[in-house]
């Protein structure tokens, strides 16, 4: 095999690796991060009883793992999104994310709880960690 094809072969396997790490050791440490955001950001006040009676949480809510979907796009770019769905009937709404972060007084929020601001900047130290060590574990 030549020198160019060598490299090339290289080139897809780091690719490859990347993207695996970025789907798995890089999504979780970036869920982590949201779940630490949503805690300080969006659960840490004290709400009516009767909205505390209805927070889901980890039970469907916004710190429910299984709602924080993930994926890797073109460029190796890595999106984690919340997607836990809106108790009751949404007006224009697809997700619980989306009057959280608003702080939609239609309903009832106690104003804007913006969390993925929080997360993004707050992600980048220990997500850019992840995917070091993930890489040197798949042996680059």
């Amino acid at each position: 095999m030549s020198f160019l094809g060598c490299y090339q072969d290289l080139l897809r396997r780091v690719e490859s690796a990347v993207d695996q790490v970025l789907e798995t050791e890089v999504a979780e440490t970036v869920k982590d991060v949201m779940e630490n955001q949503l805690e300080h950001q969006v659960y840490s006040y004290e709400a009516s009883a009767q909205a505390m009676a209805t927070r889901r949480l980890d039970a469907g809510g916004l710190l429910d793992r299984q709602g924080m979907a993930s994926r890797v796009e073109a460029e190796h770019t890595l999106i984690v999104e919340n997607t836990a769905p809106f108790q009751g009937s949404p007006v224009d709404y697809t997700t619980l994310n989306d009057v959280v972060e608003r702080g939609e007084a239609a309903f009832r929020q106690p104003g804007p709880r913006p969390f993925v601001a929080g997360t993004q900047e707050q992600a980048a130290a220990p997500a850019r960690t992840a995917l070091l060590d993930g890489l040197r574990r798949q042996g680059f």
